[in-house]
């Protein structure tokens, strides 16, 4: 090799080995589970560190075509030798379906005899879903036979423990945060939920209920939801903080003073959230991670969804929030049901990724999350000050909007708020503009997001142009459902004084504001 192929090498290696220790203090994507024909669904998992180096991954997997909380289900595995980097590519079943209905929702414990706690979901009806339990002392090769964790007062009941959710405490004891929504004999489930825990003070051998089985109310004294609660255990040694999913646009928090068998009453926490689940870990520095749902700021047409996924630190117990970041900020994304597994330098998070349907593990450096968050860019959207509701005219500052009686509405949408065009009646749709003086084509910044992917579907942006309607634009039925696609006209420098937009297709279109990007507003790491 030549002296100056050698330096080429080099400077080639070094500007290679320089990016790679570039992209190992940025969040990275390791793993993508994703449904599949007869796998409609792999979410709600856990991780555990194996004593051979390895990282064990247990998640549920829908072994049928049928994707809702209730399909049938097995739990399965998946495994990596280099920190989470990458994965065994064939899923392990590790716990074949024991329920009528599946079983779900994975919790793994290493506990301090050495043993391996694993934590399920039996689900047989609406009144009959129990948190079971089995353990390994031989690194997961071998599992004992399942044991129920409610022993009273009857067994039968609804019982919620979300994934990654079972904690031991400095004590020893094993603390389950349930939500309960039926019992034996009830008529119907209450799904705002009651909550407790089930506690074992023997390694778990034996279980019991918390004394403490409450429900939630507002500041008002009217009941709240409060489901999937989770629990850490603060650093007094002396307490434990539950958060709770809970409705009102807030977490709820509850404390215990007697390792998880009295709580207070629960009271809005400073984490802003729709009715989504919180997950929460120490750091190895002593600080709190959370990860949920962080609606701080959220635009109107994302106040009922499950996006971003943000992450935030504490220092101070959970009284206060700080370095708050959003990891994924895809405005249509679905994320959830976050595993958290804590590591020297990084943490693994598991956690759904598009609706319920797909699991993504996704590596963040610790150091990510203390870094300050960038600013997102300013944005206003042209339809943000528009009231809500149908319409025959709406006067805009790029013109007049006219659309047949129930034919078109501002709606708020996941792009942001928008003009909504759907006859209530029919599969045929259309509005017309007439431009604002001095508006051209090319003024126009809009975009178009199909709305149902029923077919047929066609759409076409019409110019009256030389005393007739004009095609300037189209989409065809290839057009992907919930896409923001920019309305690119032909004839950008011609001057008609109306435009038309005129589609078929089930539930119709909405036009939105093409120059704003909510995915830009969300600031995610992730924005796809």
């Amino acid at each position: 090799m030549s002296l100056k192929s050698i330096g080429l090498f080099c400077a080639t290696a070094c500007l290679s080995l320089s990016l790679f220790a570039q992209d190992r203090n940025l969040p990275r994507r390791c793993l993508e589970l994703k449904e599949s024909d007869g796998n409609a669904r792999n979410s709600e998992g856990a991780f555990i560190d194996l004593k051979d180096g390895r990282i064990m991954f247990i998640f549920t997997r829908m072994n049928s075509n049928n994707g809702d909380d209730h399909g049938s289900a097995d739990l399965a595995a998946r495994y990596s030798s280099d920190g989470g980097e990458t994965w065994t590519q064939k899923d392990e079943i590790i716990v074949k379906n024991e329920g009528k209905r599946n079983v779900i929702s994975v919790s793994l414990l290493r506990l301090q005899d050495g043993r391996i706690a694993f934590f399920y979901l039996r689900d047989n009806t609406d009144f009959d879903e129990l948190p079971y339990v089995r353990f390994s002392s031989d690194e997961g090769k071998t599992w004992t036979e399942p044991k129920v964790c409610i022993t009273d007062p009857d067994p039968v009941g609804y019982y919620v423990l979300n994934n990654d959710r079972a904690v031991q405490l400095k004590s020893g004891r094993i603390v389950l945060p349930l939500a309960r929504h039926s019992v034996a004999g009830d008529k119907a489930c209450d799904w705002n939920g009651e909550l407790m825990c089930a506690l074992s003070d023997d390694g778990g051998a034996t279980w019991r209920l918390s004394q403490s089985q409450f429900k939630a109310y507002n500041a008002n004294g009217k009941r709240i939801v409060a489901q999937e609660p989770a629990v850490v255990e603060l650093k007094d040694g002396s307490r434990l903080l539950m958060f709770i999913r809970a409705s009102g646009g807030y977490q709820y928090y509850s404390y215990s003073e007697d390792g998880g068998d009295t709580w207070s009453s629960p009271v809005a926490s400073p984490l802003k959230s729709p009715i989504s689940p919180a997950s929460c870990k120490r750091l190895p520095n002593g600080d709190l991670l959370c990860v949920w749902n962080d609606h701080e700021n959220i635009p109107p047409s994302l106040g009922g969804r499950r996006v971003p996924l943000s992450t935030a630190i504490s220092k101070d117990e959970g009284r206060t929030w700080q370095n708050v970041k959003v990891l994924e900020g895809n405005p249509q994304g679905w994320y959830c049901y976050t595993a958290i597994h804590v590591m020297e330098d990084s943490v693994l998070l598991g956690y759904c990724c598009r609706g319920l349907a797909d699991t993504r593990i996704t590596k963040v450096p610790i150091s990510w999350l203390y870094e300050p968050a960038p600013e997102a860019p300013a944005q206003k959207n042209r339809f943000a000050d528009l009231p809500l509701g149908d319409f025959t005219t709406l006067e805009t500052p790029e013109g007049t909007w006219t659309a047949a009686e129930n034919g078109a509405r501002v709606h708020d949408e996941s792009w942001g708020r928008g003009i909504w065009v759907s006859d209530k009646d029919k599969t045929q749709h259309a509005v017309e503009l007439a431009l604002a003086d001095g508006k051209t084509l090319g003024d126009l910044n809009l975009a178009i997001e199909r709305f149902s992917s029923t077919q047929p579907y066609t759409l076409v942006a019409e110019a009256w142009l030389d005393d007739q309607w004009t095609v300037v634009w189209a989409q065809d039925s290839s057009t992907e459902v919930h896409k923001h696609y920019p309305v690119l006209f032909a004839f950008p420098d011609k001057t008609p004084k109306r435009i038309r937009f005129r589609g078929i297709g089930l539930n119709g279109f909405i036009i939105c504001d093409g120059g704003v990007n909510i995915a830009q507003t969300l600031n995610g790491f992730f924005n796809d």
